[in-house]
């Protein structure tokens, strides 16, 4: 796991960096902005998870930078810097092509939850006090080769385990939001807990009612985006995180299914199995889809003679679902991807008895991949599962795809020349008419302007 052996000095180990790594043009940009630092008298380290990603050999995506620099040296010493939290003495550095979180090295106090009420400048060793976890509060110093640990981060590193520093209590109760991100490093690393860090993340899953909707929604969205999101869905209910934030899946618990088609059990057993069955290319929307894709079953169930159905579960769960994602404050254009998935999850099956427009128009639709992904998901998670059809439609989609079939038909008349031709007025009938001149279009029952107005003539007539 690690990258070589280390030297151990105290508090601090020398090691190299990943030669992989080394030679990237974001690490080059950080050392530089290091070394300005260190030649201007200050002190300056990588912090953080990069640290913790250097010496499990995994792929950084960014470098934070501590540094004894307060906001207003850094200010100076860079061209282009952006305060994006200078009460925290945290700024963004623009460095070449990558922007750089530089903090000065400080201490809290007096926390309410969500966020310090004092923040007071200090040194590396106090710096990484306050920080959450242990794997996630070493330093690198990239001029000496060599890791700072004033926390015992590294012999984590080696026991994989997650562990708050110092006092587990202390720690969540300093920001409820680090109970979300014991479990999302949990399942990122593939570590376990550490007793006491777990039952303070058990403890006290309750608090995160008082954080912030977009809190919660951006750390769940890190949880959603990782491969290891079956696993973490799996912490999630056992903590009781889920019934916390998501009380609406709760009521698929023990909601029964029809044993022909389903015999995993409950559907809420079924939305985590599909939810966990999701590919790694698998988007933050598709993820979301896939686990509320059967939230409108609890509302909508049937049993009749002793058969059960959901009849229009799809369209109650986008209801329900709705409210869930306002309630997490979701921007619009995620909102909407998320419940048109969540929409036509059923639709899909329908496809092989569709007229050729309304396949054209699903087969165009840009979402329509992620709803191949989520279907596939639906049917993993079901026992015995059932590819055959699924595969049928996904193989006709790829099918119209090479013999481009799928463009939108060019219009053979737009809606000025419908009113001219066929002497009516503006109005919504004028939609209308084009709706069905170009399904007409994709059917092959028109070719030519003269062949549109005869058929939109006979429309009327009708």
């Amino acid at each position: 796991m690690f990258l070589n052996q280390v030297i151990l000095a105290k508090s601090s180990v020398i090691c190299n960096l990943p030669t992989e790594q080394a030679g990237s043009k974001m690490l080059k940009s950080a050392g530089k902005i290091v070394d300005i630092l260190n030649q201007n008298g200050f002190t300056a380290y990588f912090a953080g998870g990069v640290v913790r990603d250097f010496l499990l050999n995994r792929k950084v995506a960014d470098i934070d930078i501590a540094t004894d620099a307060n906001p207003e040296d850094v200010e100076k010493l860079f061209e282009k810097t952006h305060p994006i939290g200078r009460e925290f003495g945290v700024m963004l550095v623009i460095f070449g092509k990558h922007a750089f979180e530089v903090a000065t090295f400080r201490g809290e106090k007096n926390y309410d939850g969500r966020r310090p009420q004092e923040v007071f400048f200090t040194n590396a060793r106090e710096d990484a006090k306050r920080r959450d976890f242990t794997v996630n509060g070493m330093f690198f110093d990239p001029r000496k080769k060599r890791v700072l640990d004033f926390v015992g981060g590294q012999k984590d590193l080696k026991k994989q385990l997650i562990r708050f520093i110092g006092n587990a209590e202390e720690r969540v109760q300093e920001d409820f939001l680090r109970i979300l991100r014991g479990v999302r490093f949990r399942n990122l690393l593939n570590f376990e807990y550490e007793e006491s860090t777990k039952n303070a993340i058990q403890k006290h899953a309750h608090l995160l009612q008082q954080i912030s909707g977009e809190r919660i929604r951006d750390e769940l969205g890190k949880i959603f985006d990782d491969e290891n999101r079956g696993k973490a869905i799996r912490d999630l209910e056992e903590f009781g995180i889920l019934e916390i934030l998501i009380p609406e899946l709760m009521r698929l618990r023990k909601l029964p299914q029809p044993q022909k088609y389903h015999l995993e059990g409950d559907c809420f057993t079924h939305s985590l199995a599909a939810f966990s069955s999701l590919p790694k290319s698998a988007n933050l929307a598709t993820a979301w889809a896939t686990l509320l894709h059967d939230i409108g079953k609890a509302e909508t169930i049937r049993k009749i003679a002793g058969e059960i159905s959901y009849p229009s579960h799809a369209e109650r769960g986008v209801t329900i679902a709705e409210k869930i994602l306002h309630r997490f404050r979701f921007d619009n254009a995620t909102r909407a991807k998320i419940v048109w998935l969540i929409a036509h999850h059923m639709n899909f099956f329908e496809i092989p008895k569709m007229r050729l427009a309304r396949k054209h128009e699903f087969f165009t639709h840009p979402w329509f991949a992620d709803l191949v992904k989520l279907t596939a998901a639906d049917i993993r998670g079901t026992f015995p599962a059932n590819f055959s059809l699924h595969r049928k439609i996904v193989h006709e989609w790829k099918i119209r795809s090479q013999e481009k079939l799928l463009p939108p038909p060019r219009e053979l008349l737009n809606g000025e020349e419908i009113i001219h031709e066929l002497h009516i007025a503006k109005g919504p009938e004028i939609g209308r008419l084009k709706r069905i001149l170009k399904d007409a279009q994709i059917e092959g029952l028109v070719n030519s302007r003269k062949k549109a107005i005869l058929f939109l003539e006979s429309c009327l007539k009708r």
